[in-house]
This record gives structure tokens, sequence and C-alpha cells, in this order.
């Protein structure tokens, strides 16, 4: 069996308003669809990606040197093929670009070979649970400023069935956002999981001041507390400093350089992006590394990757979505049979591949362009 193309297609959204976390907006939801088939005729087919915009050397990639990898190329070997992508991602290229499309192409041939096997992807990756806990992010500036926000937005998870928000800061004062997760602490109680992300917004001894201000909120884990130019020493000395959990990978451009956080004992959590990182070969090698010096792997956004991810492993933490459909309309309508959560936890889809069915109608009304 041989690969015989791949396709794309852009789709892109601009949101009704700006969602502001400690450093960024962010007001437009882009991602990409991609379609690689073989001379069998089966067909990988998945939405990968959580950004504004794509550059023209991401697209390139696919266009030119990525197809002419896959053409021809057996679909089950995806380590070999992720192996030759990523020696593209030398010099002085555009390596996060390459990463992004890199992990497209990843994603669906995993979604190819579950297809193949006629198995879901997160038995193809381990298979360790059939069900894993899923939190919403949110606290957003436009949505969760004052006391009353914050309170519907957490009453709307709790609704939803959701274990728990991951909730913005680092845009105010300290004292002012702590107090913000004060509030949601009281709103949601003891058993809902506040996960605290400040998207690099401090210096080391800023991010002190705040985590030891929330140490008695129990959060899960305080995200991104420290600038990204001295991420490996200032995260260290968070943890050290505080004893409270730290995540952070998020923003790096590929698993290296969450490799990096991991060999600075800098986490407790790596939140590594499956579609920046380079896709599900990538993000399962750091996870078995993580779990070799016991640290837990999260997983921003995608979750109709992030739970085959998560269901995977033994030392995950949550799936997380973005349950307001202003901030992200894909998760929202473009899956036809999306899994429902209950108890906050989503069940994991018994049909292979990915196990999702994206429904046409709303790839036309988002599509940027046709399949090229």
């Amino acid at each position: 069996m041989r690969i015989v193309d791949i396709v794309v297609r852009p789709i892109a959204v601009d949101l009704p308003l700006a969602f502001s976390g400690g450093t960024y907006n962010l007001a437009r939801r882009a991602s990409i669809l991609c379609r690689i088939t073989t001379d069998a005729g089966h067909a990988g087919y998945a939405c990968v990606g959580n950004e504004a915009k794509y550059t023209e050397h991401f697209f390139s990639l696919l266009r030119g040197p990525f197809k002419q990898i896959l053409v021809d190329s057996d679909p089950m070997a995806t380590s070999a093929i992720w192996e030759r992508m990523v020696k593209h991602a030398t010099g002085y290229v555009d390596r996060a670009s390459v990463m992004m499309a890199m992990a497209t192409v990843d994603t669906t041939l995993w979604d190819l070979k579950g297809k193949i096997c006629g198995q879901p992807l997160y038995k193809l990756l381990g298979g360790h649970v059939d069900r894993v806990p899923i939190i919403g992010i949110g606290g957003y500036y436009e949505t969760s400023t004052d006391a009353d926000g914050i309170r519907r937005e957490i009453a709307e998870y709790r609704r939803q069935g959701l274990a728990g928000i991951k909730f913005k800061v680092g845009a105010l004062a300290i004292e002012a956002d702590a107090e913000r997760v004060r509030v949601a602490r009281q709103a949601a109680g003891d058993d809902f999981a506040i996960v605290v992300d400040s998207n690099m917004a401090w210096t080391p001894d800023v991010a002190v001041r705040f985590a030891n201000s929330i140490r008695d909120m129990n959060p899960a884990w305080l995200e991104e507390p420290v600038h990204w130019r001295n991420v490996v020493r200032g995260l260290r000395e968070v943890r050290s400093k505080t004893g409270i959990p730290v995540g952070a990978g998020q923003t790096e451009e590929s698993v290296y350089g969450c490799w990096a956080l991991l060999a600075g004992e800098s986490v407790d959590v790596i939140n590594v992006t499956s579609n920046r990182g380079g896709g599900p070969t990538a993000w399962m090698r750091i996870a078995a590394a993580a779990s070799l010096v016991d640290v837990r792997m999260g997983q921003v956004a995608e979750p109709h990757v992030s739970m085959h991810l998560m269901a995977a492993i033994p030392n995950a933490t949550f799936v997380e979505c973005y349950p307001d459909a202003r901030r992200d309309p894909f998760w929202d309508k473009l899956y036809l049979d999306r899994p429902a959560v209950e108890n906050g936890c989503i069940r994991l889809p018994d049909k292979p591949g990915i196990g999702l069915t994206i429904d046409e109608a709303a790839v036309e009304r988002w599509a940027v362009g046709p399949w090229a």
C-alpha cells in the first residue's frame, strides 16, 4: 500500500470579539483541513491547528517537499516520514511553520493509520483508558473581568459537565488577578480544577509573589508564569520558591524546546501543543520522556486530537476545549458526532482513527479557498 496524494484546505472565521489573556488578544480562528489518500482507497482526514493565520512557507512545504516525501511512501511508516520531514527544520528557516506543517501531515497520517487498522487512534497510541477528564479554557478578560462574569462562566462550565477551567491572568496587577482567581474558587467549590495561566506575563520574582498569593486557592498548576527569555531558570525558581506545580511548553517551537524544560527540571506539567510540536508522533515521544521523571502531560485545545493523546498515556492531565462557541466555533459546529461530556469526562469514540465526522456544510461556510 502506498500514499498517492495529499491535499489541504484552510478554514478560518473572524470571532465576534477579541479574547484577551495575560499577554495577547485573539480575534480570528484558523485551522487546516488535510486529506491523505492511498492506492488502496483509504483516506485520512483531519482538522489541525489553532492559529490566527498561516505563513506562505507553511503552505509551500505541503505543496512541495512534504508532498514529495509522502507520495509513494508506506502510510504506516509514521516515524520514518516524521524523520524525513524534520530535516527541513534547519538553519535560518521558519522552524515554527515547519513544525506546524509536520503536525498537519502527522495528525492526518495517524487518522489514516487508524482507518487502515480499523482502530481508534488512542488505542494505536497506547490505549491506557477510554475516557479522560476535560476542562474549559476561559477566564478571558472580556467575559470574566468582574465577579459576576466569573460566576456566570463557572456556572456555565459546570452546566456543561466540565471538570474545571483554565483561567487567564497576567494583564492586571497581581493583586487584582489574585482576587479574580479567588472569586473563581469560591464560585467553583473545592471539587473543580482551576489551572491558572498567565501566558508568560511576569518576571520570576513577580511570578513568585503571585503564586504565593493564590496558594490557598489550590491551583492545579500555574501555567507559563515567566517570560520566554528566561524560561528554564525562571520556571525552576517559581517551582522551588512556591511549591505550586508549574506548567509550560505551549509556546515552545517544538518538542525539542519542551525537552529543555524537562532536562532543566523546570516543570511539573509539559503543556505542549501537538499542532505546534510536530504532531502525535512528537507528542508521544515527549510524553514518554516525561513519564520517566514523573512529569504530567497537557495539551492546549484541539480536543478532537487531545482526547486521543491523553487517553493513550499514564501521565495525563486534562483534555482542554473552548466551551464558548464564540471563541471556538469549530469545536462547536465542525463535527457531526462530537462526544458528550459527562461527569467531567469525555468518552473516546470507538470508530477508527480520530473517529469524528466532519460536517462538510460547515467546511464550506468557513473555507478560505479550495482543496489544493
